[in-house]
C-alpha cells in the first residue's frame, strides 16, 4: 500500500517528482519517488498492451496509491476523458454513456458494487478492468465469467518500488490462472543454470525503478522479495514471497500457493493464509482466516480443499476478511482476531 507524501515532510522533493511512501507492510517505511516521465511511460505501456481507447474512467483506487495515482488521474488526465471518482462514494450508481469504452480501475472491495451494478455497463462498446494491489476476490472471477465478452479484466504484478512489473487475465470461475508476463521494458534477472522448476526470487531491472529518499537515482536492480518459478524466457508463476515460505513438519509450505488452492476450490469464500509461529506440534505453521458461511462454505470445505498441503494450525472463521485501503488483507486487524490458544491437556 502506498500514500502520498507531504512536501513539507522531511527534504523537499526535486519539483517534477512524485512522492509516495510505502506503508511499511513489506518492509520498513521509506519514501520514493518517481519522475512524471516514469508515470506517462507506465501509462502509455498500459494503455497500449491492455487497455485500448478510453472514453470514461471509473475509478475505486483513492489516488494516494501508485495504482490509484497512475489509473485514476495520469490516464484520464493524458487522454482528456472523464473520470469517475467511485473511491469517494463506492455505493454510488453508475452512469455510462450508450457506446462508451470504459476502464475500470479496481481494488478488491469493487468486485461486488460492479456485480450489483453491473446493469449500468451493459450498454457499454467494451468495459476493460485493471486490478491490482491484492489478490482479485472470487466476485472478480465470477463477473469476468457472466460479463465476458464485453468485459476484459487483467491482473497487474508490481509496487511502489518498480512500477508495473508484469500483467495476466483475470480468470474467469472455474479456470486456472495463467501465467506472468512481463511488461515490454522490464527485465527479468533469471538465473538461467536453475533447473526447470527451480524457486528463485524475482528481481527484474527497468526504466521506471523510483529513487529512494536519499538516494541520487533509482537502483540497477530490484529484489521483489517474490518467489517465482519461470515457465518462458518472459514468463513465470509466482510461488510466493520470502516471507510466507514455511516448514510444517519439514515439509515447504508456499502461502502464496495455499491461497490459490483455496481460490480455486472455494470460489464463494474469502481466505487469506498468514504464518503462525510456536505450533505446539509442528513448530511452524498457519493460520487461514475465512470468510463464506453465507455461501455454505464451513471449516470442513476449507480442510478438503487443502488435502494437499500440510493442514493449517488453526482455521479463523469472520464475517468479512479485514482489508485496507489499497485492498491487500489487514495482516494487524486479521491477527488481532485469533483467539488465545487453548492449554495443552496434561
Amino acid at each position: 500500500m502506498t500514500r502520498p507524501a507531504t512536501r513539507a515532510e522531511g527534504r523537499r522533493a526535486a519539483s517534477d517528482e512524485v512522492p509516495f511512501d510505502t506503508s511499511g507492510s513489506t518492509g520498513a517505511a521509506r519514501r520514493w519517488f518517481r519522475l512524471p516521465r516514469q508515470m506517462e511511460r507506465e501509462v502509455e505501456l498500459i494503455g497500449t498492451h491492455l487497455v485500448g481507447p478510453v472514453d470514461q474512467v471509473i475509478t475505486y483506487a483513492p489516488p494516494q496509491h501508485l495504482f490509484g495515482a497512475l489509473f485514476g488521474h495520469w490516464l484520464p488526465r493524458m487522454a482528456a476523458v472523464p473520470v469517475h471518482r467511485a473511491w469517494t462514494d463506492p455505493l454510488a450508481p453508475l452512469s455510462v454513456p450508450s457506446g462508451a469504452r470504459v476502464l475500470i480501475v479496481c481494488v478488491p472491495m469493487a468486485w461486488n458494487l460492479l456485480h450489483r451494478g453491473w446493469s449500468a455497463l451493459e450498454g457499454a462498446r467494451s468495459v476493460v478492468a485493471l486490478h491490482s494491489a491484492a489478490a482479485p476476490p472470487p466476485a472478480a472471477h465470477r463477473l469476468v465469467r457472466r460479463a465476458g465478452p464485453l468485459l476484459r479484466a487483467w491482473e497487474l504484478l508490481g509496487s511502489t518500488e518498480t512500477g508495473g512489473i508484469a500483467h495476466r487475465p483475470v480468470a474467469p470461475e472455474g479456470s486456472g490462472a495463467a501465467p506472468w508476463q512481463a511488461l515490454p521494458d522490464v527485465t527479468l534477472m533469471r538465473d538461467r543454470g536453475a533447473p526447470m522448476g527451480h524457486t528463485q526470487e524475482l528481481v527484474v531491472r527497468s526504466p521506471r525503478l523510483a529513487r529512494p529518499e536519499g538516494g541520487t537515482r533509482p537502483p540497477a536492480r530490484w529484489a521483489t522479495g517474490d518467489l517465482v518459478e519461470f515457465t518462458g524466457d518472459r514468463s513465470f508463476r509466482l510461488v510466493g514471497r520470502s516471507s510466507s515460505l514455511i516448514k510444517v513438519n519439514g515439509v515447504k509450505v508456499h502461502l502464496t500457493r495455499v491461497e490459490e488452492q483455496l481460490r480455486a476450490r472455494l470460489p464463494h469464500a474469502d481466505c487469506v493464509a498468514l504464518p503462525l509461529t510456536g505450533d505446539p506440534l509442528a513448530g511452524e505453521g498457519y493460520v487461514v482466516f475465512w470468510s463464506g458461511r453465507r455461501s455454505g462454505v464451513d471449516e470442513a470445505d476449507i480442510r478438503a480443499a487443502l488435502r494437499d498441503f500440510p493442514g493449517p494450525s488453526r482455521l479463523v472463521g469472520l464475517a468479512a476478511v479485514p482489508r485496507t485501503a489499497g485492498g491487500k488483507p489487514d495482516r494487524a486487524a486479521l491477527l488481532a482476531t485469533l483467539p488465545p490458544c487453548s492449554p495443552s491437556p496434561t
